[in-house]
């Protein structure tokens, strides 16, 4: 018995969700940053999903509409409604582009009430040292 309970312990990072596993270890994949940050996002994990950031991060809305986000402290502020949102709101990528350290995607958000319908959104990340560093969102009109 002593056997099996060290067999499931050994195998219990392997059950940890990919985005906790590759914002704790840096990864230097932008790719892979950038997936980590949209599957803690998805889960509704604020903490895991500032992890994905670097300490400097600055996130720009590029309509103009929201103020610049400094840092992960901010980040965490501007992200807190993840938390009161249902279960079901989450974003899918419809495509993405990785161009050295830069990575788009193009997400469909869901979840949403039926009045706000299901818009699409891009989004463009700089990933430095297995964080995302820049992060811009242009407008959607």
């Amino acid at each position: 018995m002593p056997a099996l309970i060290t067999r499931c312990l050994m195998a219990m990072p392997a059950l940890l969700p990919f985005a906790a596993i590759a914002c704790d270890n840096k990864t230097d994949d932008p790719a892979a940053v950038v997936q980590a940050q949209v599957e803690a996002y998805n889960a509704h994990d604020i903490d895991t999903f500032a992890s994905c950031y670097a300490p400097d991060v600055t996130i720009t809305d590029l309509s103009g509409k929201r103020p610049v986000v400094t840092g992960t402290e901010a980040l965490k502020k501007a992200y807190a409604f993840l938390a009161t949102m249902p279960k079901a709101f989450h974003v899918d990528i419809v495509q993405r582009v990785v161009n050295g350290p830069v990575v788009v995607d193009q997400e469909q958000v869901l979840g949403l009430p039926a009045d706000k319908g299901k818009p699409r959104a891009l989004a463009v990340y700089e990933v430095r040292n297995g964080k995302i560093l820049h992060a811009w969102f242009p407008p959607r009109e």
